[in-house]
């Protein structure tokens, strides 16, 4: 399992798109007692100036918004090149099928509310390990 470090030992970068402070707080908690950076937005417009900003290499989004945007930024995800993509978690108050109606595919993984945190950053760090063992060119030749 991984630790939310990269290769050179600088924490990963984890944006949480959640307008619900207990759930954002909580979320925080977690991730950074497993070694990621965390950022936070609690509306789809700012977590679309953040993606602009910064480059994170996972994001965890929760579909409904206040201002509505959560379609918005899984769409700006959508449109990231695929080399470059950050890994995709989903969490909604929905259920799977009802948010994929809405959204269409939504990600590599989706979590209904309430959620484990303990799983949904197991899942975060398989993912993530998961996408660097594709991207390192040496461990094609193991």
């Amino acid at each position: 399992m991984s630790t939310g470090k990269s290769d050179k030992d600088s924490p990963l970068k984890v944006l949480v798109i959640e307008d619900d402070d207990g759930v954002a707080r909580m979320l925080g908690i977690a991730l950074r007692a497993a070694g990621f950076e965390v950022k936070r937005a609690a509306t789809g417009a700012e977590a679309l100036r953040l993606l602009e900003e910064e480059a994170s290499q996972a994001v965890i989004l929760d579909l409904v918004l206040p201002d509505g945007l959560g379609g918005a930024v899984l769409q700006c995800l959508r449109q990231v090149d695929p080399t470059a993509l950050p890994v995709r978690i989903v969490m909604s108050a929905l259920d799977e099928r009802e948010a994929m109606a809405r959204y269409g595919l939504l990600g590599d993984d989706f979590f209904a509310k309430p959620f484990d945190p303990e799983q949904l950053i197991r899942t975060l760090e398989q993912r993530l390990g998961d996408r660097c063992e594709r991207r390192d060119p040496d461990a094609a030749l193991a």
